[in-house]
């Protein structure tokens, strides 16, 4: 009976159970993950110095009862302390035929010149929002969750818009339309 005990024990540390596992292969790991297609998101908001905004691929929703989205940035990521610390957010879900829009915000060379305000509406009291955008999200961030190398945002949607067209897609490390 101690014997089953002490397994009892250590099977209700989900923690301790992972540690055991080998650690997997970095390089296959990011390789499998680029066969995981994804939709492509601006996330923007307003700080005192300007808009701030990067590209995302790893956005989900998350509930209807209330509306929330959850996306994911990498700390090392240029807008990443600016989303710390904004109150409200936009999402802006990419179109297929916004791909020049998607790659001017995944390239921190173009940081100057993201937004256009041809098609970005720049209101000081609230984020910015692309025009184009197949669906556009916008609202405060209700959680901010350290994972690791990433923060998780949940965002509470207090705004919504769409309207129709096929989606940019990630896919293999590129930008992909359906066929």
């Amino acid at each position: 009976m101690a014997d089953g005990s002490a397994q009892a024990t250590q099977a209700t540390d989900a923690c301790d159970v992972v540690r055991l596992w080998p650690p997997v292969d970095e390089v296959v790991f990011r390789d499998g993950l680029a066969k995981l297609a994804s939709g492509v998101a601006i996330v923007a908001c307003t700080t005192p110095a300007g808009p701030r905004g990067l590209l995302v691929s790893s956005l989900t929703g998350l509930s209807s009862d209330p509306p929330r989205i959850l996306f994911c940035v990498r700390k090392a990521a240029g807008a990443h302390q600016a989303l710390l610390q904004a109150e409200a957010v936009s999402l802006a879900v990419l179109a297929a035929d916004d791909t020049l829009e998607a790659e001017r915000f995944s390239r921190s060379d173009l940081a100057a010149e993201r937004f256009d305000p041809e098609s970005w509406s720049l209101a000081a009291q609230s984020p910015p929002e692309y025009g184009p955008a197949m669906v556009s999200l916008s609202g405060p961030i209700c959680c901010r969750i350290d994972a690791a190398s990433h923060t998780i945002f949940i965002l509470d949607v207090s705004s919504a818009r769409a309207r129709q067209g096929d989606p940019l897609v990630y896919f293999e490390r590129g930008f992909r339309e359906l066929a």
